[in-house]
């Protein structure tokens, strides 16, 4: 589990600008005539941005960030005028309805779309213009058909829905290289084979509730069919051509058989311009997001349609002011006219409307025109892809395997995304949780995962059907059988500077890169002694050293997974059991709507949750800020019946597995549920471990199994050789003190012992000595080590003790109790023995 980071940690420190400067001359050397807006964008990020101070944001394919001189012309706007509801007639809801046509002017006009061919229809975001396509369009049962690209957004996807309601011929995915296949031959509207089986006209029909007959009659005779692409890959940042429009229309159209176009701009206007100046080589449908464009309104997108669509497209569902008239009781209403009118149910968002009206002069000011925007971002990311390409570990494996086969010097095959995956120097994958999580802890805002975009980690990562099946958008898989589920996204945008690139590129380096390793064989040091037989002296000297100076400090065990620890008194001896420490780690809080464990990073309250054991009485104290105590018996099980509760990767330290499944006794106690309930904000249950039944102790209190992630429970009585897996952390306090002396050089807070989370804490030794052990005896109770991996604190661990890829703090252990005097118990106080060390560790510690 990761401790909890507060915020004076995980403030960054960008590195001094001079680290920067040689490299930065080199970029405007080549880059200069296109990068920077003739020299003004570092004013214009110190003027406009000042939210991005302190941080490297670059996930502006999410979202862009806004200018200050928007925000500060819209609230003057609306304190100098009185916006109305514009379905209204007073003078407030005439102005607001007279801003908000200037405003659809302005966007066509932002399109070079004329009013005379286009409309605009506001809608919440690019998704739900998308989803009006699919309500609207008119749908021939047996004879229309709905096409798509692979690379298009799950709203794409969607939108199949509509025409599998509508029993539509054929609904096919499609590729890049099958359209374009199907200009050459020049064919009738289908498409040839394709090499993956999966996206070929396979799609299921699915049942729908209730009749699908409501198609309108047409009376001209035409079947349309739909193909809809988007302009920009969201996932990958790669371009497909905008004349598919003209080319589909030459191609397919006949007199009684179209194809109409629904275009995603959403990603692509971001930084480009689109123009719509030809109407009939146009998209009938083109879908837009506005904060994708400017930041700044959220909760708007729009629909640019075509006029001469009118006639044909269906309305079903009417809201207020999309009607001219209606009878209460009978079957009959009239549309309005205007297509803006028509397709608007109910009150338009009409103050964010008007807020566009700033964004866009902000946006003419600051770069005057998109298409400087784009040259600017063309400029970076054609540097970031080239140098995250060299970007070596030791061996001369590369770090870096980008998701585009593109030009990158060239915007109309690649828009300011680059999409990737990172390896380590032996080829195995490095989970994009942990570089989205490394790159947050350090103040780079990235994003990772499949963005939405399923048929791309299809195309790149080779994922199967089978393991899309397995995988929820939401859950913290990031690897199924050996491939990545998703990619990390790094997006650019108007604002983005050479900086951030530099920034962003470091962080590369400084986190991920691995360094060559040291060599058993040939370790000479700089006084040409061999460095392995000079450490493999100082081990047996080590051995020669009276070890009654190294002590157990302390012994802490976690009754309630994620919530705060709880010290044995040093005058208490503690049981081990097979699992772990008794009680530690018995119970955990669950969300009562998902089953999934609650964790420190996701509800930081929970650190605020104190346990107490108190054996005399048999019960759990637990004590909480404003919260009466809560007493739970240690010997009653909670009554019902056993449940699968889910323990999520992001609170088992483990970025790289499928979140584990483990059966559970949920507490129905209202005066226990509620008690969580109220001081963590979200209705949970508490839940216990369900008893162990295979202990090789009979005593019922011993009879308990530990909330940890399953390659860190050691199975019981299991041969030492191969109880390679730690219920026990054992951390150094001199350990603990030269990290934060690191810490303190990297100007971030310093970090307790207790952060680590570890049951046993030491005294005694040298900084990193435990890093020798192999096996040690605590007491009269011996314990082997396993080199399992550590995570916090993340940030400066990585920088100093990555090794082979992992990272390194403290000792994980095992119990062997085939080598431990019964019973088995250990106390605060007791005198620790080095029984074995191993010597490739001791060379990693030193180096």
């Amino acid at each position: 589990m990761p401790p909890y980071i507060n915020d004076a940690e995980r403030e960054y420190h960008i590195p001094e600008a001079s680290k920067f400067n040689a490299d930065k001359l080199s970029f405007l050397k080549e880059f200069s005539k296109q990068y920077g807006y003739d020299g003004r964008i570092e004013e214009i990020r110190e003027k406009e941005y000042p939210q991005l101070k302190g941080s490297t944001y670059l996930d502006h394919a999410g979202t862009t960030t806004y200018p200050q001189n928007t925000l500060s012309e819209f609230h003057a706007d609306l304190t100098k005028n009185l916006f109305g509801n514009p379905h209204s007639r007073s003078p407030s809801s005439k102005l607001s309805t007279d801003r908000v046509e200037e405003v659809r002017l302005r966007v066509l006009k932002h399109f070079n779309a004329s009013p005379e061919h286009f409309e605009v229809i506001f809608t919440a975001n690019a998704t739900a213009a998308i989803k009006l396509v699919g309500e609207v369009f008119p749908w021939a049962r047996d004879e229309s058909s709905y096409k798509y690209l692979r690379e298009g957004h799950t709203s794409l996807l969607g939108l199949r829905r509509f025409a599998e309601d509508a029993n539509v011929r054929e609904i096919v995915a499609t590729t890049e290289n099958d359209v374009e296949a199907e200009f050459n031959i020049f064919n009738n509207y289908r498409t040839s084979p394709i090499s993956n089986p999966h996206f070929l006209n396979n799609i299921p029909q699915v049942d729908f509730d209730g009749h699908t007959d409501g198609v309108p009659i047409i009376n001209n005779g035409v079947t349309y069919n739909l193909f809809a692409y988007p302009a920009q890959c969201n996932f990958s940042g790669m371009r497909f051509p905008l004349n598919w429009t003209r080319r589909l229309k030459q191609t397919f159209n006949t007199a009684n058989k179209k194809t109409l176009v629904l275009l995603d701009a959403a990603a692509y206007a971001t930084t480009s311009p689109l123009s719509f100046a030809e109407p009939e080589n146009s998209p009938d449908f083109t879908a837009i997001s506005f904060y994708k464009l400017f930041g700044y309104p959220t909760g708007l997108g729009a629909l640019v349609i075509k006029k001469e669509l009118s006639p044909i497209l269906k309305k079903r569902y009417f809201g207020g002011g999309s009607v001219t008239s209606l009878v209460w009781d009978m079957n009959w209403q009239m549309f309005n006219e205007r297509l803006c009118d028509r397709y608007e149910d109910g009150t338009i968002n009409f103050l964010s409307i008007i807020a566009l009206n700033h964004a866009f002069n902000a946006a003419d000011r600051l770069y005057r025109d998109f298409r400087f925007i784009r040259s600017h971002v063309t400029a970076l990311n054609n540097y970031l892809q080239r140098n995250m390409a060299q970007i070596k570990h030791w061996n001369g494996a590369p770090l870096c395997v980008i998701n585009s086969d593109r030009d990158f010097s060239d915007s109309s095959q690649q828009g300011p995304i680059l999409s990737f995956n990172l390896k380590h120097a032996d080829g195995s994958w490095i989970g994009y949780n942990e570089v989205e999580r490394m790159a947050g802890e350090n103040g780079i805002h990235v994003r990772a995962g499949g963005h939405c975009n399923a048929g791309s980690v299809a195309r790149w990562m080779g994922v199967s059907p089978e393991d899309f099946a397995s995988k929820s958008c939401h859950d913290d898989q990031d690897i199924i059988n050996g491939k990545p589920m998703g990619a990390v996204r790094v997006s650019l945008a108007a604002m983005t500077t050479i900086e951030d690139i530099l920034v962003w590129l470091d962080f590369l380096k400084t986190y991920f890169v691995e360094r060559k390793p040291v060599s058993m064989s040939k370790n000479i040091n700089h006084k040409g002694v061999d460095v392995y037989d000079d450490l493999k002296d100082q081990a047996s000297s080590k051995n020669t050293i009276a070890e009654s100076k190294i002590a157990l400090e302390t012994i802490i065990i976690y009754p309630v997974k994620s919530c705060h620890g709880y010290v044995i008194p040093s005058s208490k001896s503690w049981t081990i059991t097979p699992q772990g420490l008794l009680y530690d780690r018995e119970w955990m809080v669950v969300d009562a709507e998902t089953g999934r464990a609650l964790n420190q990073k996701q509800f930081p309250r929970m650190a605020l949750i104190r346990p107490r054991i108190l054996f005399d009485d048999r019960v759990l104290l637990l004590k909480a800020p404003g919260q009466p105590p809560l007493r739970i018996s240690l010997d009653e099980y909670p009554v019902l019946g056993v449940s699968t509760c889910t323990l999520s990767a992001s609170m088992t330290n483990e970025s790289k597995v499928c979140g584990n499944k483990i059966d559970t006794l949920y507490y129905t106690a209202p005066s226990i549920n509620e008690w969580f309930s109220n001081f963590l904000g979200l209705t949970c249950i508490l839940a216990r471990q369900t008893p162990n039944e295979d202990g090789i102790n009979d005593d019922d209190s011993l009879k308990t199994r530990r909330f940890i992630k399953p390659h860190l429970a050691a199975p019981a009585k299991a041969p030492i050789s191969l109880s390679n897996e730690s219920p026990f952390l054992l951390i150094s306090q001199p350990s603990v003190n030269d990290l934060n002396r690191k810490i303190r050089k990297s100007g971030n807070k310093e970090v307790d012992a207790s952060c680590f989370r570890g049951n046993f804490q030491i005294k005694g030794t040298s900084e990193y000595e435990e890093d020798d052990w192999s096996m040690v005896k605590l007491g009269s109770q011996v314990f082997k080590t396993t080199g399992e991996k550590t995570n916090e604190p993340y940030r400066t661990l990585t920088k100093h003790r990555k090794f082979d890829g992992k990272v390194y703090f403290g000792q994980h252990m095992i119990h062997v109790p085939e080598l431990s005097e019964a019973p088995y118990e250990l106390a605060p106080g007791a005198p620790i023995k080095i029984l074995d060390r191993h010597m490739s560790s001791m060379i990693l510690s030193r180096f």
